[in-house]
């Protein structure tokens, strides 16, 4: 298996972080869906964001997924502070192109933001080491 490390972040006496490392495979994502909930819920978001928020990180999750080198994982940190969840994908994926992440389409009562970046070829990851932010604000 392949993975991209990750630090362990600093964490502020206001912020929920969860680390979390599931293998590259689609039928894992009801684990990420479900801290993606428990990170909205934890930010002050109500039902309608947290589903908000759910649903567009499975889809920005599963492309992700569907570009990934096989065995690998996919290492993911949700941040939650009051009124805003932040996101960080990491994994190894293969060549071609990053996809596009509309976050906006599947979040349209959230300010939001996306961005990807993909590493050049890294002979011992078998891969491209790529991550993905996002962040969902809820409007004040």
């Amino acid at each position: 298996m392949v993975t991209v490390p990750m630090p362990e972040p600093a964490v502020a006496p206001e912020e929920t972080v969860v680390t979390v490392r599931i293998p590259a495979a689609v039928e894992r994502l009801a684990t990420l869906r479900a801290l993606a909930v428990a990170t909205a819920v934890a930010a002050g978001f109500g039902a309608r964001e947290s589903g908000e928020v759910r649903d567009a990180l499975y889809r920005i999750a599963e492309a992700l997924l569907t570009r990934t080198v096989p065995g690998s994982a996919v290492d993911g940190t949700l941040t939650a502070r009051t009124g805003t969840v932040l996101v960080r994908l990491r994994a190894v994926t293969r060549a071609g192109p990053i996809p596009r992440y509309t976050v906006g389409a599947a979040t349209p009562s959230l300010a939001h933001s996306a961005a990807a970046f993909r590493a050049p070829f890294d002979g011992a990851a078998g891969g491209h080491p790529t991550v993905v932010d996002l962040g969902w604000t809820r409007p004040e």
